[in-house]
């Protein structure tokens, strides 16, 4: 179970427009997060412990205390330890994400991206368990975004038909029982600092050069607020498809300037180049990015704009408590010792 950080009396939380998304809930649940060592899979730990929720988080390849090991390739004993769990909900933000090694791999990446999630689902709904996924803006093509839940998809990549096709065969399988959640360019503090915001970062702090597709749109999503968001709407037991993604819609050289920016770099340092120069194993969508009218209609302004997702960062990595959680950027603002004692406990 989840534990409150030493020394406070109630939960630490980053700011977030929406009270309802920070206060404790009134009906505590058990939850499995598959993949608690990932960006969006700690923030989802930290927030079930928030609200006072009890939940077990796994890890496959990175190990974090208090995380179990689960291998959800062998599938009947991911299923049997997910049914041991007897959870009300399994938040599922694991997978293969690496776009061009989906494309290298196409076994691989339906494995991590559907089979695995799909028999974890049917284990959850044995004992009645609700299923969270998460998937991507790449099930679109790029051609007319950004695209509502009802737009048509047509991913043109491995990556984007696999997260398409578990997409449809959790909807059948599970109907009303599932969520899956659409989000894009995650970015933010987290435990293992792989994302794009950290790349850029550490580049940047050695002086080197960031090459950025400048023809690429989407949406940039504060990882901390999806997971939020994620827990909010399980609470609530949303339903079906739902996008969950920062307001602004906008390419991969204006996205990287803002990081730069919001953490004193010279954006001088950041290359814009076409994809079609940039060569990218996998094809990506160019037009790209979501709307949000399901999320606007039940909690309106929730994901925080750029600038406010920049400035929680920053706030977040100098935090004594949350700081030495997460993974420190690159000479932001000094290098510091990771005080272990600190992070809470994420174990089952």
């Amino acid at each position: 179970m989840l534990k409150m950080m030493p020394g406070t009396q109630t939960p630490r939380h980053p700011e977030m427009t929406s009270t309802a998304a920070s206060e404790p809930s009134s009906s505590p649940l058990r939850a499995v997060v598959i993949g608690g060592s990932g960006q969006l899979g700690c923030w989802l730990l930290w927030t079930l412990a928030q609200r006072g929720h009890s939940a077990s988080g796994t890890y496959a390849s990175v190990q974090f205390p208090g995380l179990v090991r689960l291998d959800a390739g062998e599938l009947q004993p991911a299923a049997d330890w997910i049914t041991e769990q007897a959870a009300d909900v399994v938040f599922y933000p694991a997978g293969f994400t690496w776009v061009d090694g989906c494309e290298r791999d196409r076994s691989r990446a339906y494995a991590a991206n559907l089979e695995q999630p799909l028999n974890l689902a049917r284990a959850a709904a044995t004992v009645g368990a609700r299923f969270v996924y998460f998937s991507t803006d790449y099930v679109f093509d790029g051609e007319a975004g950004p695209y509502t839940e009802e737009s048509t998809t047509n991913p043109l990549s491995v990556y984007g038909r696999a997260k398409r096709d578990a997409e449809l065969a959790l909807e059948h399988e599970l109907g009303a029982e599932q969520l899956t959640i659409r989000t894009s360019w995650v970015f933010g503090p987290e435990r293992q600092g792989k994302n794009f915001a950290y790349q850029l970062l550490r580049n940047l702090a050695e002086k080197k050069p960031m090459v950025c597709p400048s023809d690429q749109v989407s949406n940039p999503s504060y990882g901390p607020d999806v997971a939020r968001v994620a827990v909010l709407l399980a609470e609530e037991r949303a339903s079906g498809l739902i996008h969950v993604v920062g307001p602004e819609v906008i390419d991969r050289v204006q996205f990287a300037r803002a990081i730069a920016g919001a953490f004193g770099h010279d954006d001088g340092l950041i290359v814009g180049k076409s994809t079609a120069e940039l060569g990218q194993g996998a094809p990506r969508p160019l037009n790209g990015g979501l709307k949000t009218p399901r999320l606007d209609a039940a909690h309106p302004g929730i994901m925080r704009p750029l600038a406010a997702a920049l400035e929680n960062f920053r706030d977040t990595l100098l935090d004594p408590e949350l700081g030495s959680w997460v993974q420190p950027v690159a000479g932001f603002p000094v290098n510091r010792p990771r005080h272990e004692g600190t992070r809470p406990s994420a174990g089952g």
